[in-house]
Order: C-alpha cells, then sequence, then structure tokens
C-alpha cells in the first residue's frame, strides 16, 4: 500500500531506545539516520493519515486518544535512550529520502537544539484560581477594588447596591490583569531559584484554561522545583491560588532554537 512517514522525534545518530507500540498498533519504528542525526519513524497509509482524514476525524475522541497515547509512548522510551527533540503528533513526511534531505539542510539547527535540550526535562506549573477566594484577593491587590469596597461599607443601601454592581464589573476587567501579575511573580519566582528557562502562557493563549508556566529544567533539580512549588503554594493560599505540578514531559514547548 502507498506509505508516508510518520516521525516521532529527532536524536542524535546512534540513539538506542527499546521502542513500545507504534502510532497504528504495529511493531514499526526504524531510525532514518544521517551522519550526525536519526529521526525515529513508522510508515502510515497515506489515505489514513492524508490531512482530510486526520480533518474529518478531529472529534473522533477513541481515534485521538489512542494516537496521543501511543505517541507519547514511542516519545517516552526515547526519552530514556537520551536527548530528543519530540515532535507534534501528525508530523508526516513523504518519504526516508525527503526526510533525510530536511535532516541534512537543518542539521546545524537541530545540533544546536539538542546541545540546548541535553540532560533536561519539561515541567508544567499550572496556576488555579478558587473563584470565591480569588475575588476577594482581587479587592486587596487592586487599589481602585478597594477604594469600591470601602464606599460600599458607608454607603446607603441604595447606593451600595449600585456600587456592588459596579465593582462585580470592575472585577471581571481587573482579573486577567491580576492574573497575569501572579503569573509573572510565579515566573520570576521559577528563574531566581533555579536559573532555568521558562515559558509563560496565560488563560487567553489556552482558550480559556488555566494559566501555566514551562519549566525546562535539569534533570537532578525536580526536587528543587517541588520545594518551590511548595514554598509558593503557602504563599498564594489566602488569595485561593493553588499550583499543580506535572512532569516530566518531552520538551516540546522549548523545542525551538533561539532564534526562531
Amino acid at each position: 500500500m502507498p506509505s508516508i512517514l510518520y516521525v516521532y522525534a529527532i536524536a542524535r545518530a546512534g540513539h538506542a531506545a527499546r521502542l513500545p507500540e507504534a502510532i497504528d498498533g504495529s511493531d514499526h519504528i526504524y531510525a532514518v539516520t544521517t551522519t550526525e542525526l536519526s529521526a525515529f519513524v513508522t510508515p502510515v497509509d497515506d489515505v489514513d493519515f492524508s490531512q482530510g482524514v486526520i480533518d474529518a476525524r478531529a472529534k473522533d475522541v477513541e481515534w485521538l486518544g489512542a494516537i496521543g497515547y501511543r505517541h507519547q509512548s514511542v516519545m517516552n522510551a526515547l526519552m530514556h535512550g537520551g536527548t530528543i527533540i519530540p515532535l507534534r503528533a501528525f508530523t508526516l513526511f513523504a518519504s526516508d529520502e525527503s526526510l533525510r534531505l530536511h535532516l541534512e539542510n537543518e542539521r546545524t539547527r537541530f545540533a544546536k537544539l539538542l546541545d540546548r535540550l541535553d540532560g533536561k526535562q519539561e515541567w508544567t506549573l499550572r496556576i488555579e484560581f478558587d473563584p470565591q477566594l480569588w475575588s476577594d484577593a482581587l479587592v486587596r491587590r487592586v487599589d481602585s477594588l478597594r477604594t469600591l469596597s470601602d464606599q460600599i461599607a458607608s454607603a446607603s443601601e441604595g447606593k451600595a447596591f449600585l456600587l456592588r454592581k459596579k465593582l462585580d464589573d470592575e472585577k471581571k476587567n481587573a482579573s486577567r490583569e491580576a492574573e497575569q501579575q501572579v503569573m509573572a511573580e510565579i515566573e520570576r519566582a521559577v528563574m531566581d531559584k533555579l536559573a532555568c528557562d521558562t515559558v509563560a502562557e496565560t488563560r487567553q493563549q489556552r482558550s480559556g484554561a488555566f494559566p501555566q508556566i514551562n519549566v525546562l529544567l535539569e534533570r537532578d533539580e525536580e526536587a528543587r522545583l517541588e520545594e518551590l512549588r511548595d514554598d509558593l503554594a503557602a504563599r498564594y493560599a489566602a488569595e485561593g491560588v493553588t499550583l499543580a505540578l506535572t512532569g516530566p514531559w518531552p520538551p516540546y514547548t522549548f523545542a525551538v532554537t533561539s532564534d526562531e
């Protein structure tokens, strides 16, 4: 059958790992290799993995879940063999030859990126906000809200009603800026303690999901990150801010060169 290549990751030539089930449920994973680099791939049916079929199955949770699980399983196995550049699901090439040409053309960029990722893993600090506690905290954080709150306390019943409506409206406007302030505070604390690379993603960038900070960390620094998470959790508890730490992940967020 006509096939194309599903590509998982790029590593240095000679990278070895015990690999699990492939993306299509087979055991067919091999390396396309140049002098300096290897890309790990599986041949897949060019119809089943055509853009039209992928788009049509975008809401097929069972199919996407199986793809995601197998992709991540391969990535985890490759990580145990050393440094990799992880590629997103559905990275496809037409043939061994086209992929090998890409590796040759981009060998300098990939070599620099592998050097940057050596000995590191990605972790995620997700910042969650308790609605009621955070709403109360906004009044303490934002001068204009605190002023309105003081006015409500001493106003007549009718005026207090109108001021409360105004306070609620202004809280909505202030919340985004205050969330970003908390993110910046936490990101600065991470960089100060661990001197590592970070990428912050706001609620808006994450389509309404809780904001998060992605951290590229040396493998032996996990305990220090956990200690910092506990310190920050205690610091922000009264404001209804909690921090969930997950990882280690393949360094997807950092799999770009600094000049891109």
